[in-house]
């Protein structure tokens, strides 16, 4: 249920706000600028050159103002948190204050479109590691786990690791990408298994006559020398038998002995071929194969036969086989040469997400003659011009054609259909997708709707469902770097528990994506969606009002013995939304203790979009006194009891005490230490809340906080790049049509897409971004 109504509490909020941006209105820049140098003018003089100076009161008029945007906006912030200027400083009145960073912001937003529409540019970004890892799947139909082997993927800008100023190609990557090429191609078309059958007179040294005997005296050796296309265990069968008297063969691979068989002779007159049978290991290559008499008496050698083990496809992997290869398992095109230049064509241009050129296809087709002219079969010259397309620069990279103007730009048709497919489904545009691309159909707006909706029910688009989300709570390292004291709680938690936690906020978000909630359920909400395991761990199994999942994207594997997720009703306050999380207590805690200022600098950066200020070096860890027994919020209330850090604590603390009820592990608790949970919280404005509902209302009063925040992390992880000064028009523009209509995740998804940075680019961000700072 969307949320609707406005509580008097919110209205009178509003009604304040409404006053105090009144007030705003009628302020001159001069008399702010005034202001502002009163009480920041002997720390921030316009005339102080020193390096480490924020200088924004060297801004003389509004448009230098707006030119400065990053630094106005901290000003703002800093006025409305209360952190400046600092405590033992002269202040402004709680009305002088209000009014100060109301002007600002009202100001800033009217003038965030003052320069026109603003498209930026995107750095040439190879894909990361789950990019690539999707689009194998998509391109050759292999899953494969090679990525695990690449480095670590670094996240900037917005937070995410799909951001191309981080995505460095070190030395090592490099021969990762060669090893995976080489692989992930074996799997997609496995080489035929060697079948050899050779008669005596055909080995090495051959033998003229082939009606005559092979007898091999002691010592003497036959040889062949087999090439190996499908590496693995081999069946050899040797048949021979004595000639007068009982000997032994020995078979060497490559020089190193592999078997001995001993050639019995028999009593009974006349002696008969014996079958002797053994498996060797072969490599991908030439092997030299010997059979040696190493007995005493001769031996007569009757055949020998190698076979490679043959591998089953499923009907999947025999449609990408023909996909690839244009020809069924075990056939041989009548001409090879022709149908690999259709077959590269389409591969290419799949790999490079557009059309390649006559040139770019040359280039593969030389390695598939360069196969050919050695005598491989058709399918390993295939396969080696298609390992040359996997460690290409244009499929490794996502490259679009740069910008020529400083004016916004149209990108095109194919380049939008891989902005939309990568920030989806994390993969490689599909087939409707390149349909359209090809047909230059794509920019339409009615057309990109359809297919923005198409792509958020097809199962892939949980890509953005995990990534975005993971990322942007945090909630992807739980489990991973982030776990509890195993010591401290040892028998209290599972794997599965934290898998669990790191599930929920994934299905959480699915779910409202596939009901078509508001995004303010992501902290409002009433009700948790979680497995049997997580309902048992917050004391929810005995609730009956469920609805089970029947969204199309299904957790983690790993969780399927826990039962599906489904949605469960919370009446008693103490769930429902990302702040009720056992994920999120687990990621705002230290290893053996709770966090208040963990869990209230996690509300304020992540939800709000407030930046919380790094603590000075100095400061020293909160340790807790062996003869006192003070709470954690006891602690701190004699921590921040010098004027110097009560500004920032009395900021950052308050949403971390109204989550004082939830420990480590995210489970509810009335004691701490046998003293009963204070979850009060005052903040700032002089607001206090009580506890998790209490919470939710002040971030319900904070909506638009909220939406900006959630917009700036949605456009930031749909570009894959950072977002500066300029895209502040933008982000307005989609934070005000969630303030102003539809609210939920599907629409601001559209929105953004729609929007002009996704569409188009243009020349000069660098320069833009550094303008005026």
């Amino acid at each position: 249920m969307k949320i609707s109504q406005t509580s008097p509490l919110l209205a009178a909020a509003l009604i304040a706000i409404a006053s105090s941006l009144a007030s705003a209105a009628e302020l001159k820049f001069e008399q702010v600028h005034a202001s502002l140098t009163k009480f920041c003018g002997d720390c921030h003089s316009a005339d102080d050159d020193s390096e480490e100076s924020v200088l924004f009161l060297k801004a003389t008029s509004i448009e230098e103002l707006s030119q400065m945007r990053s630094l106005w906006a901290s000003v703002a912030e800093q006025l409305n948190n209360r952190t400046m200027p600092p405590p033992d400083e002269e202040q402004p009145t709680e009305k002088e204050r209000l009014e100060l960073s109301g002007w600002i912001d009202q100001t800033l937003r009217e003038t965030a479109c003052a320069q026109g529409p603003f498209a930026g540019s995107i750095t040439t970004r190879r894909l990361n590691r789950i990019e690539y890892t999707n689009t194998i799947r998509d391109l050759l139909g292999v899953e494969t786990d090679a990525a695990v082997t690449f480095p670590v993927d670094g996240s900037g800008g917005e937070g995410f690791d799909n951001n191309g100023e981080t995505l460095f190609l070190p030395p090592i990557l490099l021969e990762r990408y060669l090893e995976a090429a080489s692989n992930i191609v074996d799997e997609a078309l496995p080489s035929r298994p060697l079948s050899l059958r050779l008669a005596p007179h055909e080995l090495t040294p051959e033998q003229k006559k082939t009606d005559e005997l092979r007898v091999l005296e002691n010592k003497q050796a036959v040889r062949c020398f087999p090439r190996i296309y499908a590496p693995g265990k081999h069946a050899l069968t040797l048949q021979a038998q004595p000639v007068e008297a009982a000997s032994e063969i020995v078979v060497k691979v490559d020089g190193i002995v592999a078997e001995r068989f001993a050639v019995e002779a028999r009593e009974t007159p006349g002696n008969f071929p014996v079958t002797f049978e053994t498996s060797i290991q072969l490599s991908k290559g030439f092997h030299a194969i010997e059979i040696r008499c190493s007995g005493p008496a001769p031996i007569q050698l009757n055949g020998l036969k190698i076979e490679g083990r043959s591998r089953k496809l499923n009907d999947q992997q025999k449609k990408f086989y023909r996909l690839l290869t244009g020809v069924n398992l075990d056939e041989e095109p009548e001409q090879p040469r022709k149908l690999a230049r259709t077959q590269l064509d389409h591969f290419v241009s799949r790999a490079f997400r557009r059309p390649a050129t006559d040139a770019e296809i040359e280039k593969y087709l030389q390695l598939f003659d360069r196969s050919a002219e050695r005598d491989e079969p058709y399918l390993e010259s295939m396969k080696l011009a298609i390992k040359g397309v996997l460690v290409s620069s244009h499929f490794l990279f996502r490259v679009e054609t740069p910008p020529s103007s400083p004016e916004p730009e149209p990108i095109s048709d194919f380049e939008l259909a891989s902005r939309l497919s990568y920030f989806l489904w994390g993969s490689m545009p599909d087939e409707e997708l390149w349909q359209l691309a090809d047909a230059g159909e794509l920019q339409n707006e009615e057309t990109l709707r359809k297919q923005i909706e198409r792509m958020l029910n097809d199962p892939r688009s949980r890509y953005l469902n995990e990534e975005f989300v993971g990322q942007w709570l945090g909630t992807r390292e739980v489990g991973a770097r982030v776990a509890p004291d195993t010591s401290k709680f040892k028998g209290e938690f599972t794997t599965e528990l934290l898998l669990g936690f790191r599930e929920e906020p994934i299905q959480l978000f699915s779910y409202i994506l596939a009901e078509d909630r508001s995004l303010m359920e992501l902290v409002t909400a009433d009700y948790v969606v979680a497995n049997k395991r997580l309902q048992k761990h917050y004391g929810l199994e005995e609730k009956t009002e469920k609805d089970k999942a029947d969204w199309p994207w299904s957790p983690n594997p790993q969780l399927k013995s826990d039962g599906p997720f489904e949605k469960v009703s919370v009446e008693n306050g103490q769930r429902g939304g990302v702040l009720g999380m056992g994920g999120v207590h687990l990621l705002t805690s230290y290893p053996n203790r709770t966090s208040p200022v963990l869990r209230g600098g996690w509300v304020l950066e992540t939800l709000l979009g407030i930046h919380v200020p790094n603590p000075p070096p100095d400061i020293p860890e909160l340790k807790k006194s062996k003869k006192e027994k003070l709470t954690v919020r006891q602690q701190l209330a004699k921590h921040r009891e010098p004027s110097a850090c009560s500004a920032c604590h009395n900021l950052i603390d308050p949403p971390g005490f109204a989550l004082d009820h939830y420990d480590v592990l995210g489970r509810w608790r009335e004691k701490e230490d046998d003293q009963p949970i204070d979850a009060s919280a005052t903040f700032p404005s002089g607001e206090t809340v009580e506890g998790l509902p209490g919470l939710k209302e002040m971030l319900l009063k904070r909506k638009a906080d909220y939406y900006r925040q959630i917009t700036r992390k949605m456009l930031g992880f749909a570009l894959g790049r950072s977002l500066d000064d300029r895209d502040d028009c933008v982000i307005n523009q989609l934070t005000d049509h969630l303030l102003n209509g539809d609210d939920t995740p599907r629409e601001l998804i559209t929105q953004v897409v729609l929007s002009t940075p996704f569409r188009y680019r243009q020349q000069g961000t660098a320069e833009q971004h550094h303008a005026g700072e």
